[in-house]
């Protein structure tokens, strides 16, 4: 019984969760008239069909584990009239390709409750057009691509609501690597469909703060996603 409850212990468990995530977002994009600030709400996302996909798979074996999260962002935002009249309108196009790896650690793990620690990086390749209408001025245009790593740390709450629903919270922060400064939130309600399948819908929010080709970028994204999550 001690050698059948050891190898059951030692049992990798595998968790492959693919989400739709439709944020809204704000880029503020630093120029030579002044700092240009961008948004598009989450309707101006749905109706652009601009969207992000996340896929996060898990490997855990007892109090240890291996995270790998993807993300694909495309998303357009607008500013009318910006920098008084001197162009008629802003747009930024922005496309962001972020590979996230953690190992973690459970600090604690009870019928109700898991708390892991998290440690890792964050990579990203970030691509920004950005394109001034004309105005007063002529119209401008100039493009911004870079791509880093930052080392980032953080945690993940579980808690179990009943035998079906659960809520997720998922926090980490990081920089220097690469970026001046960027952290996420994640909180999730969780629909235990069967043993093998679940159901995630909630909120995520990323903010990146990097130094963009001697130009100072800050891009927020938040908005809900949905998803599913199979266990093997």
């Amino acid at each position: 019984m001690a050698h059948a409850a050891a190898a059951q212990e030692a049992r990798w468990e595998f968790t492959v969760s693919p989400y739709v995530w439709t944020p809204g977002g704000s880029s503020a994009i630093e120029t030579g008239f002044g700092t240009l600030e961008a948004d598009a709400s989450i309707s101006d996302v749905l109706s652009a069909t601009d969207f992000a996909l996340m896929t996060v798979i898990e490997a855990r074996q007892g109090r240890w584990g291996l995270i790998a999260d993807f993300v694909y962002a495309d998303l357009t935002e607008r500013k009318d009239t910006p920098f008084g009249v001197q162009f008629s309108q802003a747009k930024v196009e922005t496309q962001l390709r972020i590979a996230s790896g953690y190992a973690a650690y459970r600090l604690h793990e009870d019928a109700q409750v898991a708390v892991d620690l998290l440690g890792g990086f964050r990579a990203v390749s970030a691509d920004l057009n950005v394109t001034l209408a004309p105005g007063t001025l002529p119209g401008q245009s100039f493009a911004l691509d870079k791509s880093w790593v930052d080392p980032v740390a953080g945690g993940r709450v579980r808690i179990a609501l009943n035998e079906r629903w659960s809520a997720t919270a998922i926090a980490d922060f990081g920089g220097s690597g690469g970026s001046e400064r960027t952290w996420q939130a994640i909180a999730t309600l969780n629909y235990r469909i069967n043993d093998r399948w679940s159901a995630h819908g909630g909120w995520r929010h990323l903010s990146i703060d990097k130094d963009m080709g001697g130009r100072d970028v800050e891009i927020d994204l938040g908005g809900p996603l949905l998803g599913l999550t199979a266990r093997f």
